[in-house]
């Protein structure tokens, strides 16, 4: 009995044993040896990140010629502006007229030029004579108008806008109001960055190349303001025979009688076409003379 109850515990040992398998054998039963499965480690992936685009290079040319974000800012907006009715006979009165329409200027154009994030600061204004010293120089018998960058001033020989008779008054004042949203026009582009780029494109260039930039500065500058213009048309009444004055003073080009010594304005058709696009658009968007071929700007 006692042998049996020993071998009976020595197979509920070996039962035992084999019932209990080690981690990673599986067991076979009673007595069986066991055979050892290989549990694979888990796979390691490692993640593989996706590399950050690289930065498209602009050049300053194309950030602040070709594409300057004044011309995707919206459209000018008109604001209360209110021209003095006054006679245009004397300097005085030629600074009164052309202050209110600078302020009119400053006014509109301010909101589109925040968002480039430029400071859109009031230029000067200076009725002068001919012979005067200005910040660009001397004032001669062919500069009716002109702006300075070195000081940001708009320059007026005075004495070309006098009417000579109550008759010219509207004639002379639709012609100052074009000249002085031009030249704000250049005021415009020294302060977003345009004119130094057109700097460098003079100083790479010469001759006819060289007529060719210019007329791109001067037709950008007319079609600003003809968007100015055209924002205001109903403010400053360009309509009927008014609308007629104010298209044939902007559309006067290089190539009218008579001719100008220098093409650097450009042709009655270009001006036409620029200030019209300009006018109707009432935007910068329409002016972007800088990326068109050399046949629209002639």
């Amino acid at each position: 009995m006692r042998a049996a109850a020993i071998a009976g515990a020595a197979g509920l040992v070996l039962a035992v044993t084999g019932a209990c398998a080690p981690p990673g054998e599986t067991s076979s039963g009673p007595g069986t040896p066991t055979a050892v499965t290989s549990t694979s480690a888990p796979t390691s992936t490692t993640a593989t990140s996706s590399s950050a685009p690289t930065p498209t290079y602009r050049s300053p040319e194309d950030i602040y010629l070709l594409h300057n974000a004044l011309y995707s800012a919206g459209q000018v907006r008109p604001v209360a502006c209110k021209l003095p009715d006054i006679a245009l006979r004397t300097r005085k009165a030629v600074q009164q007229y052309s202050a209110a329409l600078v302020d009119c200027l400053q006014r509109a154009w301010k909101p589109l030029v925040d968002r480039t994030d430029s400071l859109l600061t009031p230029p000067g204004l200076h009725t002068v004579d001919q012979g005067a010293r200005t910040g660009c120089g001397v004032v001669d018998d062919e500069d009716e108008a002109f702006y300075c960058g070195d000081n940001t001033g708009i320059y007026l020989d005075w004495d070309a806008y006098l009417e000579e008779d109550p008759g010219d008054r509207v004639e002379v004042s639709i012609y100052l109001q074009f000249v002085v949203a031009h030249e704000f026009g250049h005021h415009l582009q020294h302060l977003v960055g345009i004119s130094t780029q057109f700097d460098l494109r003079l100083e790479d260039s010469a001759g006819a190349a060289q007529l060719e930039q210019t007329r791109r500065h001067e037709l950008q500058a007319s079609c600003f303001a003809a968007a100015f213009l055209g924002a205001h048309q109903r403010t400053l009444d360009l309509t009927g025979d008014e609308l007629e004055l104010y298209e044939w003073v902007a559309h006067t080009g290089d190539d009218d009688d008579p001719p100008a010594p220098t093409p650097d304005h450009g042709t009655r058709k270009s001006n036409t076409a620029w200030t019209d696009a300009g006018f109707k658009a009432k935007s910068p968007a329409a002016c972007n003379t800088w990326v068109v071929p050399a046949s629209r700007v002639t």
